[in-house]
């Protein structure tokens, strides 16, 4: 197996663990930081501060799933 297989089983081994209210709120926050950054993403020939909107709802995102140990 290679090095992406090993990867992809622990990240499959961990999620296991998550208990499922935890994996309930992190498919909601992330769902809803998805469709921001589609939106964000969409206005950004348009709207000057859109790129800054963008790196923010990433931001958003990945602290979210940090704190959950992701």
């Amino acid at each position: 197996m290679g090095a992406k297989g090993l990867t992809d089983e622990l990240a499959i081994q961990k999620s296991i663990e998550i208990p499922k209210e935890c994996k309930r709120y992190i498919s909601h926050h992330v769902r809803n930081g998805l469709v921001s950054i589609m939106g964000a993403a969409m206005r950004i020939k348009e709207e000057p501060g859109a790129l800054d909107e963008l790196e923010c709802c990433i931001r958003h995102i990945a602290h979210d799933l940090e704190k959950v140990g992701l």
